[in-house]
């Protein structure tokens, strides 16, 4: 029994080190400094049962990353989505659609969990998004950035930590 329970534990934290651990980004090209990036408004989170969430979230998890890439060496600017806010934009169609809007590059994306919770209820707080950053020019996507599942107490917004991934991807270009 004593052995489960070790092990467990063992387990446990090796999970926990694992998913604090940063994420490596690689990029096909470097982003030169001073580029304009077109943060198209990713598109909302569709979790069932979480739909008072989930709706507006893109547009949410656009502005943090336009703060963030403002905050940095980057010039950006929030475009808003051509389709749907719950439908799917292709890296194609998005680049196209930042070339029509005088970008250089653009970051096309989904949210996949955004979940707020009421202050002091000690729940955690949930953000989740998967992006690509796109050159207009030719349609490479420069780099791709996924992260699931981060939670944080219900003292930061899940806006706010989706800026502080936005801000992780910017200090890796």
């Amino acid at each position: 029994m004593k052995s489960i329970q070790t092990t467990l534990i063992g387990l446990t934290t090796l999970f926990l080190v694992a998913s604090c651990a940063s994420v490596p980004i690689t990029t096909a090209v470097e982003v030169p400094p001073g580029s304009e990036i077109g943060i198209i408004s990713l598109r909302d989170c569709v979790i069932t049962g979480q739909e008072e969430d989930c709706t507006g979230s893109g547009e949410q998890a656009a502005e943090a990353f336009a703060e963030a890439f403002n905050e940095g060496t980057f010039e950006a600017r929030v475009l808003d989505r051509p389709v749907a806010d719950n439908m799917v934009l292709s890296d194609e169609e998005a680049a196209e659609y930042g070339r029509a809007q005088g970008v250089e590059y653009v970051i096309n994306g989904e949210v996949d969990d955004f979940y707020s919770v009421a202050a002091m209820t000690f729940r955690s707080d949930r953000a989740a998004v998967s992006v690509r950053l796109i050159r207009t020019s030719d349609g490479l996507v420069v780099t791709s950035y996924s992260r699931p599942g981060v939670a944080s107490s219900n003292f930061v917004t899940p806006k706010g930590m989706i800026k502080d991934l936005a801000i992780e991807l910017r200090n890796a270009l």
